[in-house]
């Protein structure tokens, strides 16, 4: 354990609790990194963090916790900040609840945006974790298309931030914004780029395991061998640090996608019935396949492009293809694409001859 290296953590803190007043989050921050190894000197930064006795240094390590994957440890400040005499506090206690309970179970992302629509920020900060949770729910629910009107005031309200700490926090969200936004663009390019910086932050397991995911998605129709590797790296540190909920969607969703968009399906399982419809395509068991898929109603995108995809209709696949488009997903929309493409080279005639791009 890293604690082992100090005897006694509250000497460590004494030089930054003088005169009952605490010095800033970012100075002890500072002072340990420049001291310590890296492992070791966030340990005392976290020990720091829950035995906090300053409003600000209190709201702060909200942030340090979640950016550097302490989720248990959060759990303490969030309580320790929802009952925080200074409305700020209890704001950021309600939006840093919101974004760690996104990470443990399946939630309403509508009814989180609901949930914050009402709240008036009282500070910048404020504002901007609402806006964070804005567009982490539109991403999440695949309206990609509403993720640029943030990009602007986002940028603005960071311009604002002074404290050098949290500036480099905001900077990471910023670029996992436009790993994923570049990713949604289809500009892939610029989303590994982005991404290959995220994994070279140190000590944020849980934001590695999601960019090794999102990486992988990116191989979807270049390399199937790099794909699997990136997925196989998401599973690995998913099941090292216990994150259930990432561990049964790579499992169940990534895993099989990648798989059945490649037509490959030996050895692959899954749990999900409309990922095992989707490997039923691959397999040509199409009727099984057609059990599952037609009777579901109101097919997302996703689902009508594996119905599009098993029957060979083009009209489905204009469509989900229309509706991936309209998201503002074009990476997405390269899936009815494609299979639109191949459904074009096997015909003589010139019916799919209309000019489709992305």
């Amino acid at each position: 354990m890293c604690d082992n290296k100090i005897e006694n953590q509250h000497e460590a803190f004494k030089p930054f609790r003088l005169n009952e007043e605490e010095s800033s989050l970012y100075i002890v921050y500072k002072a340990f990194t420049a001291q310590y190894d890296p492992d070791t000197a966030l340990h005392l930064v976290k020990g720091f963090c829950l035995t906090s006795t300053s409003l600000e240094n209190q709201r702060k390590s909200l942030e340090f916790l979640y950016m550097r994957s302490f989720f248990q440890e959060l759990d303490e400040m969030i309580e320790i900040n929802k009952k925080s005499e200074r409305m700020e506090n209890r704001q950021w206690a309600e939006l840093f609840d919101i974004l760690i309970t996104r990470r443990r179970k399946n939630v309403d992302h509508y009814q989180i945006l609901n949930q914050i629509k009402n709240m008036n920020p009282v500070s910048s900060y404020v504002e901007l974790y609402k806006q964070f949770v804005t567009i982490y729910c539109y991403h999440e629910l695949r309206q990609s298309g509403k993720l640029a009107n943030f990009l602007d005031s986002i940028n603005d309200l960071i311009e604002q931030v002074e404290d050098p700490l949290m500036l480099m926090f905001f900077q990471e969200r910023m670029e996992d914004f436009n790993f994923f936004y570049h990713f949604q663009c289809n500009e892939l390019i610029l989303c590994r780029m982005y991404g290959f910086r995220l994994l070279k932050k140190p000590h944020n397991n849980y934001k590695n395991c999601l960019v090794h995911r999102n990486i992988a998605l990116t191989y979807l129709f270049e390399s199937y061998e790099q794909a699997m590797y990136h997925i196989d790296e998401a599973l690995r540190i998913a099941k090292e640090m216990g994150y259930t909920l990432l561990e049964e969607g790579i499992v169940n969703n990534n895993i099989p996608f990648i798989a059945a968009v490649n037509g490959k399906y030996e050895g692959i399982s899954t749990t999900n019935p409309v990922e095992q419809a989707h490997l039923n395509i691959a397999k040509g068991n199409i009727d099984e396949a057609l059990e599952v898929l037609e009777n579901i109603e109101n097919l997302s995108h996703y689902q009508e492009y594996y119905l599009g995809k098993a029957l060979k209709d083009k009209t489905r696949l204009m469509n989900a293809y229309n509706r991936f488009i309209q998201q503002g997903d074009y990476f997405g929309a390269k899936l009815p694409l494609t299979e639109i493409q191949k459904l074009r080279e096997n015909t003589n005639g010139d019916e799919y001859q209309r000019d489709i791009s992305i």
